[in-house]
This record gives C-alpha cells, sequence and structure tokens, in this order.
C-alpha cells in the first residue's frame, strides 16, 4: 500500500511540474523572409530589455522598414497577465542612442546582414519569469507588414542577476 501511495505522489509531482514548464519560444514575423532570433531577455530591477537580431533572408535588400515602440501599437504581457503599451514600451534600432516609445525613422536590412533590434519594457515586476507575448508592429511595404500583421513572439524567458 506505501508504495502504491508513493508511485501516485511521484506521479502527481512528475505531471505538476510538466504544468508548469516552459512552453517553447514561438516567433512569427508574417513574411518568410524575414527572420528573428531572440538574443537576450534580462531584467534589472523593473527594467527588462529584449535583444533581437533581425535578419533579411531574402534576395534583395529591404530599405523602408520601420519599428514601432508603445505608442504606435506594440504591446507586451508578461505572465502574471500584466500588460505594457505606450510609454512603458521603447525600441530602438543598432546603436541609435536612445530607446523611444515612437520611433517612425526608417532603416534598411541588408540581404543577410544582422541587425540588431532592442525593445525597453518599463516598470515590470521582479517576481515576473517570463513575456507571455509581445506584439511589435513593424512597417515594411515590400513584405507587406503594417498594423494588421503585427510581429509576434510568446514565451520569452527574462534572466535576473
Amino acid at each position: 500500500m506505501k508504495r502504491i501511495l508513493f508511485i501516485m505522489m511521484a506521479l502527481f509531482a512528475i505531471t505538476f511540474q510538466g504544468l508548469h514548464a516552459q512552453a517553447p519560444m514561438k516567433i512569427v514575423t508574417n513574411h518568410p523572409d524575414f527572420k528573428i532570433n531572440v538574443k537576450r531577455c534580462a531584467a534589472s530591477g523593473k527594467t527588462v530589455i529584449i535583444d533581437l537580431i533581425l535578419t533579411n533572408e531574402g534576395a534583395t535588400d529591404v530599405e523602408a522598414i520601420i519599428g514601432y515602440g508603445g505608442l504606435s501599437g506594440s504591446e507586451a504581457y508578461d505572465n502574471d497577465g500584466n500588460i505594457y503599451q505606450g510609454e512603458a514600451i521603447g525600441v530602438r534600432v543598432a546603436n541609435r542612442p536612445d530607446y523611444s516609445p515612437y520611433d517612425s525613422r526608417l532603416f534598411k536590412i541588408p540581404v543577410d546582414v544582422p541587425m540588431k533590434y532592442s525593445i525597453c519594457i518599463e516598470n515590470v515586476p521582479t517576481s515576473t519569469e517570463s513575456i507571455a507575448r509581445l506584439s511589435l508592429r513593424f512597417e515594411c511595404q515590400r513584405w507587406g507588414l503594417n498594423r494588421d500583421k503585427m510581429v509576434k513572439i510568446s514565451n520569452i524567458p527574462i534572466s535576473r542577476d
């Protein structure tokens, strides 16, 4: 009887751990030539920085792309159910000096040349473990990206020191 109880408790513990395991990260760019890799997602206090690498795997350079911050439709949800919009989300392309909640400057992505793109999310509780969904607004006429075709990244784990 003790063995059966022990086995049942072990199965319950394994099942419970499986239910709380982090789901795999998923990235939807809405265009097959537009690839995104999450380089890091790190937090210090209540500030979370997500560094992305954008890549154009097409045949020609894309010169007219705009990445918008939180004041233009980008938003994030954490695993605790909080939502971040507006000035809480800033973006920065490559080595531009500042994060901006509204960045409408054009940038280009040459073929097979990685482009750094960073997102800064403010006021994230220190107990938050992941970004459940990040919706980013990019505009690119060549790729057909606009407000109706947001880039979506799900299940981004946050590393904390």
